[in-house]
């Protein structure tokens, strides 16, 4: 390194001031103190081009930064102790809010009651999410969490399992937030409790496509069950089956042991004919005593067998009142698409069939043919009453 003499005659001066100025602190008089003191820092700012003043501003800009930096930090400490109280005050609000950089939950006392996790556990866990929701809704939660990296608003209906409590629903609703890169940052929100509302509609979907009695489909059940199976069946080319059943002096029951006799007898037959059926078959209640059941994919032979069954089974004694009863069945069955392409023609051609069975003997089962159509419907007959109900304002 390249030292100039100016450069050594300055460090010379300096060193000198300094060593009469440590001689003078001990013996000096105090005007001589302030001479000197002032006379090396007259060569220090000529010698390293440090200004005084700039240096003074500097620091009190500087200072005026940090003291703005400091109030800053007081706001906004403050702020969120105010968010944080706000979040947390409300035993029944349920608000949320989500950091997404730091993945933490800022949860309101009505959230924790709702799903049965506190928010240190939520915290704790990042995943245990996926435990709170309900498995079949998983697919759900995937999807909200896509919608909120891209920056949509979510208002979505889940099914959550509660420790405690089991099964309900919520209704999720959240606005994300991105930051001026166009990242998601956080994310608020509420949980809102709708389990009522869903128990309600539930309720009132099961009165209007299930039977009260049984708790089985209806009609207006069966009919779109039916309208399904057409779309599959048309679409795949495979073959699917109607069978009407009729209880063979079903009024005699009635008649002799009472309405309420006869309702019970009507569950437990149901409760025989489930037994004898796949879980994906659909057996409705038509009418009083009659009811079809739909069959997918399943041949001639296999039909044949199920009916046979459920003759024998239904055809064993129940016991009502303390008292034994019998029944019997008379059952039609038609096929798609041999004896009809579409709901009308099926279903006449069913109803035709147990009518044969009927003029036979009842108890017994009679497969849909050509020859049938010679056969005479009276005005019970399952395919008017059917298309009365589909013609006629639900009640």
């Amino acid at each position: 390194m390249k030292i100039s003499g100016k450069s050594i005659i300055s460090s010379i001066s300096i060193i000198t001031l300094v060593n009469i100025l440590s001689v003078y602190l001990h013996t000096g008089s105090v005007p001589i103190l302030s001479l000197l003191l002032s006379l090396l820092l007259i060569v220090i700012s000529m010698n390293y081009g440090i200004n005084l003043n700039k240096t003074k501003e500097r620091y009190v800009k500087i200072k005026a930064v940090n003291e703005q930096l400091i109030e800053e930090k007081y706001e906004l400490t403050k702020k969120y102790k105010d968010y944080e109280q706000f979040f947390t005050t409300f035993d029944e609000a349920t608000f949320f809010s989500f950091n997404y950089r730091s993945q933490e939950y800022l949860f309101s006392k009505g959230v924790e009651k709702l799903l049965g996790l506190t928010q240190a556990e939520f915290n704790s866990d990042i995943t245990i999410v996926k435990q709170v929701v309900h498995k079949e809704d998983i697919p759900i939660l995937e999807e909200i969490q896509r919608d909120l990296v891209m920056g949509k608003i979510v208002r979505r209906e889940v099914k959550i399992v509660h420790p405690g409590d089991g099964e309900k629903w919520v209704l999720f609703k959240a606005h994300p937030f991105k930051n001026s890169e166009g990242l998601l940052e956080k994310v608020n929100g509420q949980f809102e409790d709708i389990t009522r509302q869903k128990e309600l509609e539930f309720e009132l979907k099961r009165m209007a496509y299930f039977d009260e009695l049984t708790d089985i489909p209806n009609r207006k059940m069966l009919d779109r069950q039916i309208q399904k199976a057409l779309v599959r069946s048309k679409r795949h080319q495979h073959n699917f089956s109607l069978m009407f059943i009729d209880l063979d002096d079903f009024k005699q029951v009635n008649d002799t042991l009472g309405h309420d006799a006869g309702d019970q007898l009507l569950i437990d037959v149901v409760s025989r004919i489930n037994n004898c059926i796949r879980e994906e078959d659909v057996i409705s209640r038509i009418g009083g005593d009659e009811f079809i059941v739909m069959f997918e994919e399943t041949g001639k032979e296999v039909i044949e067998q199920i009916a046979k069954r459920l003759i024998a089974l239904v055809a064993e004694p129940y016991t009502i009142n303390n008292q034994s009863v019998s029944i019997s069945l008379s059952i039609g069955i038609s096929m798609y698409p041999d004896d009809g392409e579409d709901k009308e023609t099926l279903i006449k051609a069913a109803d035709k069939a147990m009518y044969s069975a009927k003029n036979n003997g009842k108890n017994n089962y009679q497969i849909y043919t050509n020859d049938l159509n010679d056969v005479e419907i009276n005005d019970k007959g399952i395919f008017k009453k059917w298309m009365e109900v589909l013609q006629s304002p639900f009640k």
